[in-house]
């Protein structure tokens, strides 16, 4: 295919622009997805106008996201519930560890996950482990029939798109009150959560959101260059005494290891201050308008 200059928004007046050939473009029931080539960050995936992930910089975002808060835990991590996480980057970090028994992962649009097994199969994980059990359907409905189960998690993991479009439910209150009642007593979840730089209330709605069904919540970084900046993660707990600060093992990753799990909850002066100054009026910060 030939190659062109494609161009992603980032904040307002201000774009991100790539060189790609487009090796694959869908528009499926929920997006438009399109999976590229560039010469500076290699394949990537990128929904509705937005880059969600690059081979170059992937393994950044995805073993935050998930040895953080893994490695938080005071005791071996059994089973997982992964909330989105389509391209299986998430997938192939949780799998890593030998004391997990279960994975549930729920992904609203099937066609992520075969663009992504066929496109760039280097960052998934392995979806035929006999440890996975993959749902395609709407996080926010799993989460409320398990929790009418009774079903519990160690680990939840909210690889969602930003708030917008088919991933707005999963920002709403009810959501966010049954994700609590599907975490053990120890348990840990976490949820990226935009870059503060071009979209400075969702870090704070979201911990906000934690704050009201959770005892201890912690916001903590990691640097994305293709995002365009450091992304920030909220992570919770509702046992009180845990420190998600302090990692209770050595494992170590490409990007993460014990003294980067601690460094990243150190927060700039300012995101202290977006988190002060947050005022919530109930309302979804929309701040990625799509171009699609």
């Amino acid at each position: 295919m030939t190659r062109y200059w494609w161009s992603e928004r980032i904040g307002p007046g201000f774009i991100h622009g790539y060189e790609i050939e487009p090796l694959f473009e869908q528009r499926t029931p929920f997006q438009r997805l399109l999976i590229f080539d560039n010469a500076q960050w290699g394949k990537g995936l990128a929904l509705d106008g937005i880059v969600q992930t690059t081979v170059v910089d992937e393994f950044i975002y995805h073993e935050m996201m998930v040895h953080v808060p893994i490695q938080a835990r005071n005791e071996p991590t059994k089973s997982v519930l992964i909330i989105g996480g389509g391209d299986g980057g998430v997938l192939r970090e949780v799998l890593k560890y030998d004391s997990v028994e279960r994975v549930v992962q729920v992904e609203l649009d099937e066609a992520v996950i075969i663009a992504c097994r066929k496109y760039i199969p280097e960052i998934c994980g392995n979806w035929k482990d006999h440890r996975v059990e993959l749902v395609i359907g709407d996080g926010a409905k799993y989460v409320q029939k398990a929790r009418s189960r009774g079903e519990k998690f160690d680990v939840i993991i909210l690889d969602s798109t930003d708030p917008i479009g088919p991933a707005i439910v999963l920002f709403e209150r009810p959501f966010h009150q049954d994700l609590s009642e599907c975490l053990t007593e120890a348990g840990v979840v976490v949820r990226q959560s935009g870059l503060p730089v071009t979209m400075p209330k969702v870090m704070p709605f979201i911990r906000k959101r934690f704050c009201d069904v959770m005892q201890n919540v912690r916001v903590y970084l990691a640097p994305m260059p293709t995002y365009g900046g450091e992304i920030a993660f909220v992570a919770g707990s509702k046992d009180r005494d845990l420190s998600l600060e302090t990692p209770s093992g050595l494992f170590e990753g490409r990007y993460y290891n014990p003294s980067i799990h601690r460094a990243s909850f150190c927060l700039p002066s300012w995101w202290k201050r977006l988190i002060e100054e947050y005022v919530d009026d109930g309302t979804i910060p929309i701040e990625t308008p799509s171009y699609w």
